[in-house]
C-alpha cells in the first residue's frame, strides 16, 4: 500500500489534498476480491475489511472536490459487489 511519512501536511504542489474515508457494504461472498480490487485503484492509499455497519474502509487522496466525486460515482460504486458507500471527507490531515 501507498505510505507517506507521518505528520506531514499532505500537499500537490503546494495545494492541500482533500483526504476521504470512504466506507462500504459489500456482498459478504465477495468482499475478499473486492477489498484486493479497491487496493489496486490509483486513488486508494489504505483498505481494510472492518466489522460493523459497512464492511469495508477506504482512505484515498485527491486533488479537487469533482475528482472525488467522480472516482465514487465512476470507479468506486461500479466495482462488482459494491452496495452502498458514505463518504467522510477529512477536516483536517495534520
Amino acid at each position: 500500500m501507498k505510505q507517506l511519512a507521518e505528520n506531514k501536511t499532505r500537499t500537490n504542489g503546494g495545494m492541500s489534498l482533500i483526504v476521504a474515508f470512504i466506507m462500504a457494504k459489500v456482498e459478504s461472498t465477495k468482499s475478499r476480491n473486492i477489498v484486493e480490487e479497491i487496493r489496486a485503484l490509483d486513488e486508494v492509499e489504505e483498505a481494510y475489511l472492518i466489522y460493523g455497519a459497512y464492511d469495508l474502509l477506504i482512505k484515498c487522496a485527491f486533488k479537487t472536490p469533482e475528482a472525488l466525486s467522480s472516482f465514487v460515482v465512476n470507479e468506486l460504486r461500479k466495482v462488482d459487489g459494491i452496495k452502498d458507500t458514505i463518504t467522510n471527507v477529512c477536516a483536517s490531515c495534520d
